[in-house]
């Protein structure tokens, strides 16, 4: 995995300045290599880290094909890539290396943006042919590697992170009424597309973009379609563990060793499995809290304590493991590090706790880890999915929290009912690309809180995940968001999802998952409820968050009081949150987590030094 940026303006380029500037923001997202290529009008900048064909891969790539010159900055692997070579050379084309950069670049040489539908990976890159001296860009079907960009007099900026195109200086970093609705209404998720900076975009999962004559033009490639499903039940769940298997081991190729994370849940313990048939000594990874073992309080979302299950599954794989505890001071510390990590105020010490986890995998010398991410989003993991007070609502079913959210706002920044008039729009905007087939409300239903789960918590998710490994230049593979899986189970009818075609007709999370798998994984595993990402119980870490918080609220210039409303957030903290009635961020963001989301907010406003208009 990599960080790419650059841009192309209308008159040449005289000083390698920009792109430089440019490149050094993002170097931790590759600590291998970096290069830089400018030609005319255009620059690339590039942060590598090396995966595949360590020695030749170097990037920005050049190509001088047919008398044409070409160039690519590229992030992201290719899990087809012998396939993809093998009809290159079928079409005359010779390689030069080993890397995936080239197969990548030579597909566009042959296809053009056709070349999408070949591909299997995740990816964003940037190309530029000379000849008409143009830029593609393009990302990856599920959107799991990032791609920001900004459109500013006759010039296109891009980036693999924001700060990359803050970076170039042709960009300010400006927050304006609709970036606030934005942060104060879906944050720490953001609709597709959009970014808390004005004027800073993110292209879309499934969408390419094609620059040229100072002139952007983006195209939707790729979207999750309703299909009819002819399978039997029983060759649905076939199919769903060959996907899985063949996805895994795709993710599996690696020119450096692999591992894996394992939380004892049933997803990572399908891909640790996977894994372990596949890799002599495999090493796992799990992550725990400081006194989490004693502090743990179990509830409705989180009944029980991932480490019980981690030992059921070393033991039963016999893998070479390492428990990762993270401290208190720890994870507040890296509250901060997190929002730079991200450029945005994020998952609070969700985000923070995996920047610790990444950093402490990365200092036992390893490059590439496989993670169990974007298996609940299309496999039916989630409560909302068929809990009826969280389905039936006019907002996001993870996040009821439009009465906390519009007092958690500054007053005069927007009107009563501005929150959740916002939050219906984006919603309803999302849910017009929801195809219908099916003459079935309860399939139906289930569909449009599929895309949008995918499309909203999946997306922060991953680029929690993505920001926070690659700020400790580690490379996460999500096996599951392999679009063949969405594609397939996608269409997989809703009650065999639940598992209601079972003799008890109770609902079963996961179902389908858990009976392609059942006989490869101990009971234990394939029984335990769905739990989410592990938090801290600490209430040492709480009296931190609230501390640091009335410290903030207590000096008069910090810069929250231009978007919040004080005494309200005074007053949670006075009564310890125990009047809050609403969660900001489904089971994952809470009381302690809202308070450490204005901490980053503080914080975000201050570091990027952010221009607030109203």
């Amino acid at each position: 995995m990599c960080g790419i940026c650059g841009y192309i303006q209308k008159d040449k380029i005289k000083t390698n300045d920009t792109i430089l500037s440019m490149k050094d923001s993002i170097i931790r997202r590759g600590n291998s290599d970096n290069n830089i290529y400018v030609n005319n009008n255009v620059a690339l900048g590039h942060a590598r880290l090396s995966i595949i064909d360590v020695k030749n891969g170097k990037q920005p790539m050049k190509r001088c094909i047919n008398g044409r010159n070409y160039a690519i900055s590229y992030n992201g692997e290719l899990y087809n890539t012998n396939v993809l070579r093998n009809i290159l050379i079928t079409r005359g084309y010779e390689f030069e290396t080993e890397s995936d950069t080239e197969v990548l670049l030579l597909l566009y040489v042959e296809f053009k943006e056709k070349m999408l539908k070949f591909v299997n990976g995740i990816f964003a890159f940037a190309i530029h042919d000379e000849e008409n001296s143009s830029v593609f860009l393009a990302k990856d079907r599920l959107g799991i590697k990032p791609l920001f960009y900004s459109l500013v007099d006759d010039k296109l900026i891009f980036s693999s992170e924001i700060k990359g195109i803050l970076a170039s200086k042709y960009v300010k970093p400006i927050v304006s009424k609709e970036e606030l609705l934005e942060l104060f209404s879906l944050g720490p998720a953001h609709s597709p597309g959009k970014t808390y900076f004005k004027d800073i975009y993110e292209l879309q999962a499934g969408h390419y973009a094609y620059y040229k004559d100072n002139t952007l033009d983006i195209i939707k490639y790729w979207d999750l379609c309703e299909k009819k499903m002819i399978d039997s039940d029983d060759e649905i769940i076939d199919n769903v563990k060959y996907l899985v298997n063949d996805a895994t081991r795709k993710q599996l190729v690696s020119d450096v060793g692999v591992s894996t994370m394992l939380s004892g849940g049933l997803d990572s313990s399908i891909v640790t499995k996977i894994a372990t048939d596949n890799v002599f000594n495999l090493h796992t990874y799990s992550i725990n809290y400081e006194n989490n073992d004693k502090d743990f309080v179990a509830n409705s979302y989180q009944q029980t304590k991932d480490s019980d299950f981690v030992k059921v599954m070393t033991k039963y794989l016999n893998t070479k493991h390492k428990d990762i505890i993270v401290t208190d001071e720890d994870l507040f510390n890296n509250l901060f590090e997190s929002v730079i990590a991200r450029d945005m105020p994020g998952m609070a010490d969700i985000d923070s706790s995996m920047f610790v986890f990444c950093r402490e995998i990365t200092n036992n010398n390893e490059k590439v880890v496989l993670s169990g991410e974007c298996s609940d989003e299309i496999f039916g993991g989630y409560p909302w999915f068929y809990k009826d007070h969280l389905k039936n609502t006019d907002g996001f079913p993870w996040a009821l929290s439009e009465n906390l959210r519009q007092n958690i706002i500054k007053k005069d920044l927007v009107n009563d009912g501005d929150i959740v008039e916002y939050i219906k729009t984006v919603k309803n905007n999302t849910l017009k690309n929801v195809s219908h087939i099916s003459l079935d409300s309860f399939e139906n239903e289930f569909k449009e809180i599929n895309y949008l789960t995918i499309k909203y918590f999946m997306n922060t998710l991953i680029e929690r995940t993505d920001r926070m490994s690659m700020r400790n230049s580690l490379e996460v593979r999500v096996p599951y968001a392999d679009h063949r899986i969405f594609e397939y189970v996608y269409n997989v009818d809703a009650k065999l999802k639940l598992g209601l075609r079972n003799s008890n007709n109770e609902i079963c999370e996961k179902y389908i998952l858990k009976q392609a798998f059942k006989n490869d994984l101990p009971t234990d595993i394939t029984n335990r409820k769905k739990s989410p990402f592990p938090k801290t119980y600490s209430k040492k870490y709480l009296e931190m968050l609230e501390n640091k918080l009335s410290q903030i609220l207590d000096n008069p210039s910090s810069r929250i009081h231009e978007v919040i409303n004080t005494n309200y957030v005074r007053n949670l903290i006075n009564t310890h949150g125990n009047e809050l009635k609403e969660n900001l961020f489904g089971q994952l963001m809470t009381y302690p987590q809202t308070l450490a989301y204005i901490i980053q907010i503080d914080y975000w406003l201050t570091a990027y030094n952010i221009e607030i208009r109203g």
